[in-house]
């Protein structure tokens, strides 16, 4: 299955704008760092909800795009470990500033969880792993989708950033209700509800 390049050139373009607007935005070392951090962040947002809906939606509501969204999985979800790539080197650089706070290791599951899955996103680890290539993915998957949901969860508790999480959390809720809705539906089609 070949690669889509449309995920890539977003990644680095939406990863590239944030760098700058935290560059451009920040009035010290330390404020540029840390909007670089949470910019850099905000852009696999779109490419989580895609990636965590592809074949949800595609069951769902069969057709062209969705039909596009479900073969190129392994593409956005290749992009996404490029923005999230950028996004750890904004963290490290926030982390080094002086004067920033000490930060919780919370997000490294996170990041081994993107790198398995980006390693082993080709035939060749296909084959080798088997069915543990299907476990790591949709165990990864949901870990990385619940880092998201709790992230800007949380961001609802700080009014500086509450319109964000109260923006993102009913998107990612939606897509929860998507999996939901086509695990039902391919429950149901199996006889098993």
């Amino acid at each position: 299955m070949r690669l889509r390049i449309e995920p890539f050139l977003y990644a680095i373009a939406a990863s590239a704008a944030a760098v700058l607007l935290g560059q451009w935005l920040g009035q010290d070392a330390l404020q540029r760092a840390l909007y670089t951090a949470r910019f850099t962040a905000r852009v696999g947002v779109p490419l989580v909800l895609l990636i965590y809906t592809a074949s949800s939606l595609h069951r769902l509501w069969p057709g062209t795009g969705t039909a596009w969204l479900s073969r190129n999985r392994r593409s956005l979800g290749l992009g996404f470990a490029l923005t999230h790539t950028v996004h750890l080197a904004a963290v490290l650089n926030y982390i080094a500033q002086p004067g920033s706070p000490p930060q919780p290791a919370a997000g490294i599951l996170g990041y081994v969880f993107i790198y398995l899955m980006a390693f082993s996103s080709n035939p060749g680890s296909m084959k080798q792993l088997g069915q543990w290539w299907h476990r790591l993915h949709a165990a990864g998957v949901q870990i990385v989708f619940l880092y998201f949901l709790v992230g800007y969860a949380s961001m609802v508790f700080e009014p500086e950033l509450r319109p964000l999480g109260l923006t993102v959390v009913p998107l990612l809720l939606a897509a929860l209700g998507v999996r939901i809705a086509a695990w039902r539906a391919r429950r149901v089609a199996g006889g098993a509800v």
